[in-house]
């Protein structure tokens, strides 16, 4: 199967990825990211579009450009370390002159980082803008694992007043998985699994969409905070039981069978009473 590797050559590889830029005839840094590229793209079919849907990259060109640039980024990042990193009056570059020194550690980790951070926003893009529109990508091993909690966009950082970076998007995915169990426990793991397989399709409803974001703004807030905010969870199950036809899968729950078993009533002719 042809891919897109075939479309990515010196002058879109450096289009996408300026600090690697070299003289027109020079190819040597090229060159040396062929198994980077390869790795890249390898990573980027079987860990976000699936292989089951790769021949969807090519069949749309923005998605197509888009997945080009995460590669280019990516293998840049993978091999910046051994390419002899410069700073130059007009930004990065690579050395090819013994009168050159490379950059230093600081500023390299901070290249790669910038390249990280861009990489992760065109991923975004990827998945939020192409694949949950795929018929069938949302029922994807891949669509599970990148939306994972109703916190699922690098961009939503800056909802939680975090700068994106890879270290505080690593941080708050850990934060927002303790907060969806907490949410589970409120508004049942069925519901929560509705919310997410319709996010994975670009199909929330209307009622679901406004639910969900309340979820997520009580997300938002045990990564800020640390601690769950009792006002939202009340307000949440308040909506749920208040509202009971326009949830169904909550109405369907064990959680909702649990909150509504009845209660046993002590008769006077029981030889035991029971307390609940």
């Amino acid at each position: 199967m042809a891919t897109i590797l075939n479309e990515i050559t010196k002058e879109v590889f450096e289009r996408y990825v300026p600090a690697a830029k070299m003289p027109e005839r020079n190819s040597s840094v090229f060159n040396r990211l062929e198994s980077s590229l390869k790795a890249a793209y390898h990573d980027l079919v079987n860990n976000i579009i699936s292989p089951d849907f790769e021949d969807k990259i090519t069949e749309d060109e923005l998605l197509k450009q888009r997945c080009i640039r995460v590669v280019c980024l990516d293998a840049f990042a993978r091999t910046c370390r051994s390419l002899d990193v410069v700073l130059t009056a007009t930004g990065f570059g690579i050395v090819s002159t013994e009168s050159l020194a490379p950059a230093s550690k600081a500023r390299v980790d901070a290249l790669i980082e910038e390249v990280l951070v861009e990489s992760m926003k065109i991923v975004d893009r990827i998945i939020f803008q192409h694949l949950v529109r795929v018929e069938g990508w949302g029922a994807t091993e891949q669509a599970r694992h990148r939306i994972v909690t109703l916190f699922f966009r690098s961009s939503q950082l800056e909802e939680c007043g975090l700068a994106l970076t890879t270290q505080n998007w690593r941080e708050a995915q850990v934060l927002a998985v303790t907060a969806d169990m907490l949410l589970r426990k409120e508004i049942s793991s069925e519901y929560m699994d509705e919310l997410l397989q319709e996010a994975r399709t670009a199909n929330l409803s209307i009622d679901n969409g406004i639910f969900a974001a309340v979820c997520q703004k009580f997300i938002y807030t045990y990564i800020k905070e640390g601690i769950p905010n009792k006002f939202q969870l009340n307000f949440l199950v308040e909506e749920l039981e208040n509202n009971i036809e326009k949830y169904p899968t909550y109405k369907s729950s064990k959680l909702y069978a649990k909150r509504h078993a009845e209660r046993y009533q002590n008769k006077r002719e029981d030889p035991t009473f029971f307390c609940m």
